[in-house]
């Protein structure tokens, strides 16, 4: 049996600018076992959140599952683009572009809005060039091109895809309700950043669907095999999610999305860790998340490459200079 939860969110890091601790990072963290059950927890693990992008590969299994990727004959980079909240980066849109392409869709058939790219030199080189921004360097833009091609594929409708009611958009409220024990009609919904709906539920449901599809969904096991495979298409040059899946992607498989929701899952499905900051900020996420993955022994104690320095990462001014740090502040 669960004990009864913390009401209040527990400290996790620290903010520090020289010797003064400038902000507190507060939230909730829950690791299940292959069943479900929580294991390990601190703040609430019932604290209901949207899931955002960290639920993509749970999304994008129906591109696989329908034969959707097969039939264009794309290939496991097709599918790791799909899962992706990607930085916009040219191998990012020419990714993007393929999947259209062998759907026979224009941009235009995709609804998620414009922005630059989050990689600040692909943003800097669109500039240059005298261009701007489109759909296709939209973060989401993978998972929304998969969808649209996989509405062709069955016969579904385009205009619509990003409604709830849309056959699509149930189908993945379905598997993802199924997978976290639920049913989806228990799960509330609101508009993600892309115009897609996201779900809400309690942080350890999170984690059980994570753990649950990792063991026992084919479609979803295939995503995390392109995800490791292709670790760099799921985020960037620069992304925590890339450098986290790199490192440890024969293992695990982690995704994070917005307003600070992580969940990070073992490949046999066998635990999974599900973290969400209170006040949304993901300042401090991956000195958190790798902390726990250590402490949990899922990661090694030294780290090496990007994912050492993103985690070793001080605080510095605009002129470079080291004047702070993040300092995690629990132990499991």
């Amino acid at each position: 049996m669960l004990s009864p939860a913390p009401a209040q969110p527990a400290l996790l890091a620290e903010i520090s600018r020289g010797p003064i601790v400038e902000a507190r990072v507060r939230g909730h963290l829950v690791l299940v076992d292959r069943h479900g059950e929580p294991v390990r927890w601190l703040g609430d693990p019932d604290v209901e959140s949207t899931l955002r992008s960290a639920c993509k590969p749970l999304q994008a299994a129906s591109f696989v599952e329908s034969g959707t990727a097969a039939a264009l004959g794309l290939g496991r980079e097709s599918i790791a683009i799909a899962c992706s909240s990607h930085q916009g980066e040219p191998g990012h849109v020419e990714a993007v572009r393929a999947i259209l392409a062998k759907a026979g869709l224009p941009e235009s058939a995709l609804r998620c809005g414009a922005h630059l790219p989050a990689n600040p030199e692909a943003a800097a080189q669109l500039l240059r060039g005298g261009s701007s921004p489109s759909q296709v360097h939209n973060n989401c833009s993978g998972k929304h091109s998969a969808m649209v091609a996989t509405c062709v594929h069955r016969g579904w409708p385009l205009e619509s895809y990003l409604e709830r009611d849309h056959p699509l958009q149930v189908e993945i409220a379905e598997r993802i309700a199924y997978h976290a024990g639920l049913t989806p009609v228990e799960l509330p919904f609101g508009t993600d950043g892309c115009g897609l709906p996201t779900f809400g539920m309690p942080l350890r449901a999170f984690a059980r669907a994570l753990a649950s599809a990792a063991s026992s969904d084919a479609a979803v096991q295939e995503c995390h095999a392109a995800m490791a495979e292709y670790p760099w298409l799921i985020g960037g040059t620069t992304s925590f999610d890339t450098a986290l899946v790199r490192a440890a992607g024969e293992s695990l498989t982690a995704k994070g999305g917005a307003a600070a929701i992580f969940g990070a899952v073992a490949r046999d499905g066998s635990w999974a860790l599900a973290i969400k900051l209170e006040a949304g900020n993901p300042a401090g996420l991956p000195q958190i998340a790798v902390h726990a993955l250590q402490q949990l022994q899922l990661l090694p104690t030294r780290l090496e490459g990007e994912l050492e320095r993103q985690v070793r990462s001080p605080i510095t001014n605009w002129a470079g200079r080291e004047v702070g740090e993040v300092r995690v502040q629990f132990d499991l």
